[in-house]
């Protein structure tokens, strides 16, 4: 027993030693990080001082900023420079600097590691100068001699398109743009300062880059580009059936300066879900769970707004769908806007985007500078279910778009377009925002013989397309146009593209400007407004695969790696309405042979 007892007092004792020595230590530890960080109130600029006059120092932005008295030779200004006992300034307080070239770089070191950067910009009362520009915590550099203004975000610090930038003018001056204003930064913008004089002004340009979030831009295995699905983190790659998926090396880029890992090309096994992690130049990091599934697509599919047909709200989307589901039958799938992902698209060869609303007014519409009201959130530029189409289409899927939903093409970036900003090269915006408010417009009382249809003239495209399979089994009225429509009530927008004039040339109206359209858009045109003579106006256009085209005359701004085919109906003022509000139409039969023979054409397209 006393052995016992011995041996658990030892141990008792021994424990005790250790407790006290590992908390000693653990202090020792905590005392040592302690010690070794930096105080930064240590290395800040205290004062900044010209002659009686104080500066203006915002310590979050590191910048300094002051009006010395009108007509100040700012070539010889000696700034006073008070700081913490610990720190030293580069340049130092009592120095002689020319300030007349724009801002200065004052460096200030402490002691204990500590060191901090400030930007000093000194005017003259009334000059016309900018002292300072900022957006969210990042300052931007101010070059005087280009007028110039450079800002570099970051990722999570907004969208370029709604941005509110912060600044400071020289006292004596006003600004054309108030500081904290929101604006587009999507291209350079121009700020004017002028001097109380009325007379002297002076102009920066303001370029605003932002670091790019952590993504994977695409995702190829075996020449099959993934579906990416940003909202949900995935990648979803449908191989054909027999791919052995043990053995993959996929093909992956990323913004400039995104690191991958595993990196691309290395092989990997794809019987379970891969993970990728992308890192960007912030540090930040997202990781993708990506999937290879063997998987023929097969399948036409309805995107519509509700759950399901029988829930569709309006009649024309709900005509349509119906037609298709009864056409189709088990090739046919139905898939909620809402709830499109990658995993639901992937079987699907074809899809038909189409609604009408105006009759319903379920609050989609149009302003005079943003079509992309007429589409649900989530199909808007940059929308979750937006984002999952066009990786689909970019992979090689096809779709038919028709009615309101058209400024979809935008969206999947198919078409480049800018809302905020004027049409140009690269912005083809609508050009006619006819009937866009909410309710739209709906025309009653309407003549059996006042016909409208698809213009089919050689004259309105670049040459004869009435032998085309889209027509195929279809008359043409006296040669000249596809009739679709003589209701007596109808629901009508008119959203669409009059002609390029000032975009594109020759612009309008002769078959010369249809086929530099094609070239330029890689499109076909397939008709304009019945009534039209000439090639005025585009009512249906197949945007074709970009990833071949060798085109000289192809813009720029259009992307080269959509395999997929988009054929779009423009406006219903051709009369493609699924659903005649309780009125005949003679030509509906039109309508849905159309449709047919358009769906068929697509799902025939080897995209490969």
């Amino acid at each position: 027993m006393k052995t016992f007892n011995k041996k658990q007092s030892y141990f008792r004792f021994f424990g005790i030693l250790i407790t006290i020595a590992f908390t000693i230590f653990s202090c020792a530890k905590d005392d040592f990080f302690n010690d070794r960080v930096p105080d930064y109130s240590e290395s800040i600029v205290q004062s900044f001082k010209v002659g009686n006059q104080y500066a203006e120092i915002n310590h979050t932005l590191g910048t300094i900023t002051m009006t010395l008295p009108s007509g100040t030779d700012l070539t010889k200004v000696t700034p006073e420079i008070r700081m913490p006992e610990s720190a030293t300034v580069s340049p130092t307080s009592g120095t002689t600097i020319d300030f007349s070239k724009g801002p200065v770089i004052f460096q200030v070191k402490s002691s204990n590691g500590a060191n901090r950067k400030y930007t000093a910009s000194i005017a003259a009362y009334g000059d016309p100068k900018m002292l300072s520009f900022s957006i969210a915590d990042k300052l931007g550099v101010i070059d005087e001699t280009n007028r110039t203004i450079s800002v570099e975000i970051g990722s999570q610090d907004g969208n370029l398109n709604n941005l509110a930038p912060s600044f400071v003018i020289a006292k004596g001056t006003t600004i054309d743009i108030s500081s904290g204003v929101a604006r587009d930064f999507t291209t350079p913008k121009v700020y004017t300062i002028t001097s109380n004089n009325g007379y002297t002004a002076r102009q920066y340009t303001v370029n605003v880059t932002q670091i790019a979030a952590p993504e994977i831009s695409s995702f190829t295995i075996n020449g099959v580009a993934g579906i990416i699905d940003n909202a949900n983190n995935s990648i979803l790659v449908v191989l054909p059936p027999g791919t052995n998926k043990t053995s993959l090396s996929p093909v992956i880029t990323s913004p400039l300066g995104q690191i991958i890992s595993p990196a691309s090309n290395a092989t990997k096994d794809f019987t379970q879900a891969v993970s990728y992690t992308v890192t960007n130049k912030e540090n930040l990091t997202k990781t993708y769970a990506v999937t290879v599934q063997l998987i023929a697509p097969t399948k036409y599919a309805f995107l519509g707004l509700e759950n399901d047909i029988n829930s569709l709200v309006d009649d024309d989307a709900k005509a349509a769908a119906t037609w298709m589901q009864s056409h189709y039958g088990a090739n046919f799938k139905y898939i909620k806007i809402a709830n499109i992902t990658a995993q639901n698209i992937a079987d699907v060869k074809v899809a038909m985007l189409y609604y009408l609303t105006p009759a319903e007014n379920q609050g989609f519409s149009a302003s005079n500078s943003n079509v992309a009201t007429m589409l649900p959130t989530g199909l808007r530029p940059g929308g979750a279910q937006a984002e999952v189409l066009k990786s689909w289409a970019q992979a090689g899927g096809d779709m038919l778009i028709a009615g309101d939903p058209n400024p979809f093409i935008f969206s999947l970036g198919r078409v480049p377009a800018n809302f905020g900003d004027a049409r140009a090269a690269g912005n083809y915006v609508y050009s006619e925002f006819g009937c866009a408010n909410a309710s739209g417009c709906v025309d009653t009382g309407k003549a059996s013989d006042d016909v409208w249809g698809l213009g089919m003239r050689d004259a309105n495209n670049s040459g004869n397309r009435r032998n085309h399979p889209v027509f195929d089994g279809l008359t043409f009225t006296n040669g000249e146009y596809l009739s679709l429509q003589n209701s007596a009530t109808r629901e009508v927008r008119l959203i669409w593209w009059q002609h390029f004039d000032g975009i594109i040339n020759p612009s309008c109206c002769g078959q010369d400007a249809a086929t530099k359209f094609e070239h330029v858009m890689q499109a076909t045109k397939f008709g304009t407004l019945r009534h039209i003579g000439d090639s005025f106006g585009y009512g249906a256009v197949e945007f074709r695969r970009t990833d071949l085209t060798n085109s000289a005359d192809i813009d720029s701004h259009i992307p080269t790696n959509f395999k997929g085919h988009v054929f779009t109906i423009a406006n219903t003022i051709v009369g493609y309405e699924w659903d005649s509000n309780g009125t005949t139409n003679s030509y509906q039969n039109n309508i849905k042979v159309f449709t047919q023979n358009i769906l068929d054409y697509l799902y025939g397209l080897n995209n490969d």
